[in-house]
């Protein structure tokens, strides 16, 4: 008889043995903590021979019974005091607890055991050092595991430890990976638009400067030939196609600028106090000399004169506006200008009766380098809507606009000054 206990001991110690290899196994390849728990209390049967058997998580002085394995429902997804339970006091003295007969043992909250079919239970924390759990096993009948029983338990729990922290490194890796992946991606989008961005530039400056640097050319190679008295006439013209010519160039070389501080973020930001009249009036002068024959701008102001606002920016918005407004508007027609200020915000309001933007292009004015379908034959970089929304946030103000193609448009922009 003796003999044949003996057997039958060794036959279950071999099971549990590989049992336990098994696990490790299996834990070596588990890359979340729902798969360990899983493993673990499956395990923690097999190799205890058990009824029931529990994975428990510390959660910020709560033991959280985040498992179950057993022939009747225990205490899965609750949550008790750590100094109330018998796992929290494996955990608080980091060492296996056994208890033969849970009634007879004050460790045990008999209130929260008496529903359940558990006479005998074995606890075992998960870590020594700063336990992060423990694994228990429940016997419906009273049951004294033997020693090895509990040192193949601890050796589970020792496994289950390291490998919920190889899958903590494991997760902090992949989210690494990830997050460095994401930057590569946004890297090289970067690198794409500003590709593509470089594209449309060599190949929009080849055509736009093209133009005046020809005209410039001609025009002073014809000059050359002409005396002041008896040529007066033409050599005005030419003159007025070069100053023209050159303005045009320093408009577009403004706009490269322009455009290239704000994408760096250098855009300077000098708030002064000026007066917004004799500020239009300058931009308007400024503008008289590059006006199509026949075209003026008629201001009209309302409201106060004086404001707190970046003169050079806004002095680049209305200059960009105004310049729209004449480029793509015919001769003799007049271009209407109003500003207003009240109550601390500036609204200018520009109308223009040109070839309005077809309404397909509309949602795309403001993009870098777009220009509408219908801007063939006439000069432009395509930049200066997009400075002027740029300019606009950068002002914490918005601009909006409405046209109708063949019909002209009317640009709105509207800012606070400072206090």
């Amino acid at each position: 008889m003796n003999v044949q206990m003996a057997l039958e001991e060794s036959s279950m110690h071999k099971y549990a043995v590989k049992s336990l290899v098994q696990a490790v196994q299996h834990l070596s390849l588990a890359r979340n903590i729902e798969t360990v728990m899983h493993i673990v209390r499956r395990t923690a049967r097999d190799i205890s021979g058990a009824d029931g058997a529990t994975f428990v998580l510390r959660d910020n002085g709560m033991c959280y019974y985040a498992d179950e394995d057993a022939i009747s429902p225990l205490w899965k997804g609750q949550r008790f005091p750590m100094h109330s339970c018998v796992s929290g006091w494996s955990m608080l003295h980091r060492e296996s607890v056994v208890i033969e007969d849970i009634y007879a043992d004050s460790r045990i909250p008999i209130d929260a055991y008496r529903p359940t079919f558990v006479k005998s239970l074995v606890m075992v924390p998960i870590r020594s050092i700063e336990p992060i759990g423990a694994i228990g096993t429940y016997w419906a009948h009273q049951h004294l595991p033997a020693e090895e029983d509990v040192i193949m338990l601890q050796s589970l729990a020792d496994i289950t430890a390291v490998t919920m922290e190889n899958i903590q490194v494991y997760n902090e890796l992949e989210d690494r990976v990830k997050e460095r992946t994401r930057e590569l991606i946004n890297s090289l989008n970067r690198e794409k638009e500003m590709s593509v961005r470089r594209r449309q530039f060599f190949s929009m400056a080849s055509h736009e400067l093209k133009t005046p640097l020809t005209s410039i050319l001609t025009s002073a190679s014809i000059l050359e030939d002409y005396n002041e008295g008896q040529y007066a006439e033409q050599r005005a013209k030419h003159i007025s196609r070069i100053n023209a010519s050159s303005q045009q160039l320093i408009g577009i070389v403004n706009d490269f600028l322009a455009s290239d501080k704000i994408e760096e973020g250098k855009t300077e930001m000098v708030f002064e106090f000026f007066d917004i009249k004799q500020f239009a009036t300058a931009v308007i002068e400024q503008m008289d000399s590059s006006l199509k024959n026949g075209q003026t701008i008629r201001y009209t102001h309302r409201g106060d004169t004086t404001i707190v606002l970046v003169k050079n920016i806004l002095h680049n918005i209305l200059l960009n506006l105004l310049s729209n407004a004449s480029k793509y508007s015919c001769e003799d027609q007049p271009i209407d200008l109003y500003i207003e200020i009240a109550d601390n915000e500036l609204t200018i309001q520009i109308r223009d009766q040109g070839i309005g933007i077809p309404a397909e292009d509309q949602p795309y004015i403001f993009n870098n380098f777009f220009r509408a379908k219908n801007t063939a034959g006439i000069e432009g970089t395509g930049l200066g809507l997009h400075i002027v929304k740029r300019y606009m946030e950068l002002l914490n103000g918005c601009v909006h606009f409405s046209s109708r193609d063949k019909e002209g448009t009317v640009f709105t922009v509207r800012c606070r000054g400072r206090q």
